[in-house]
């Protein structure tokens, strides 16, 4: 049986009727029943039973169409596959990024997309670095957008560009006038450490067991966001990413870089079951600019 035979029968087994089949797949009642007529005498045996005006499936027809319905799934998904990729960028993309991201580069970058793509859609979500990976491997979002990703079973990373970190402080925290401040200087006044489990403050933890291993921050926080808030109210000094830092708000915090400078990765995710579509990999584009324009424009205010 040829595709067309098969969804002709399909047709008429499930609308129970040569008129509705013909309905169903815009063709005329005649070319349904003589193609009817061509395939059960191709296989040799009745596939319907006339009864009154019904049409009734025989046994052979009930098996038969067991199959046919496995064939006509294959033949939707392609259909709908196809049609996705027709639409590819006028769809929708769900994007969950970590906090630091969200502030400039996020809206930056969907505002510069939308520019070129203005039928996206977008649903944005800002998530701890554990939920957002759960997301992604659940297929609850098409992106995540991170800081310093390991590599993860089931996850295709990417890697958008490559930031520094920045110590942030009040007055009263001299650190002198110098534009970038020693590590070790930092970490040996009263430091507001990130907590070692998550990526960012497992770098910042490696390098400060290279500086000293005896370090004991005064507070240790769980995101970057938090740690800067603890600066800006005179807790401490934090190390935080430069993005954070940076972001508006806590006018009072001063800021400077490290010596050496510390850095780390900007990673999107996308679980490897679900490769990106047009529209995902234009966006990354986009951000990937507004990324480098953010890094260029944005200058260090050296506060003594």
């Amino acid at each position: 049986m040829r595709l067309r035979q098969i969804e002709i029968f399909y047709a008429i087994y499930s609308s129970g009727s040569i008129t509705a089949a013909a309905r169903q797949l815009h063709i005329s009642q005649p070319a349904v029943s003589k193609a009817l007529r061509y395939t059960e005498d191709q296989l040799n045996f009745l596939l319907f039973e006339r009864v009154g005006r019904r049409l009734v499936p025989t046994s052979e027809g009930h098996r038969l169409y067991e199959e046919a319905s496995k064939v006509n799934q294959t033949v939707s998904s392609m259909r709908r596959a196809a049609h996705n990729m027709r639409r590819a960028l006028s769809g929708h993309l769900r994007i969950s990024s970590v906090t630091g991201l969200s502030f400039e580069l996020l809206p930056r970058a969907i505002a510069m997309f939308r520019t070129k793509y203005p039928n996206i859609t977008f649903e944005l979500q800002t998530q701890h670095y554990g939920d957002l990976i759960s997301s992604l491997r659940s297929y609850e979002n098409d992106i995540g957008l991170v800081f310093s990703a390991p590599l993860y079973s089931g996850l295709q990373r990417l890697t958008l560009g490559a930031a520094e970190f920045r110590c942030v402080y009040t007055d009263g925290l001299l650190l002198g006038d110098a534009p970038r401040v020693a590590l070790s200087d930092v970490v040996s006044t009263d430091y507001i450490a990130m907590n070692a489990d998550g990526p960012l403050g497992a770098v910042l933890w490696s390098k400060i067991q290279e500086v000293d291993g005896w370090v004991h921050p005064i507070a240790i926080a769980e995101s970057c966001f938090v740690a800067k808030s603890l600066a800006a109210s005179g807790v401490g000094i934090a190390i935080v990413d430069e993005f954070t830092s940076t972001a508006s708000g806590h006018e009072n915090i001063k800021q400077k870089k490290i010596d050496p400078p510390i850095t780390f990765d900007v990673h999107a995710l996308h679980a490897q079951g679900k490769p990106l579509q047009a529209s995902g990999q234009q966006f990354l584009e986009s951000f990937v600019q507004v990324f480098e324009e953010y890094r260029r424009a944005v200058p260090l205010t050296i506060h003594p």
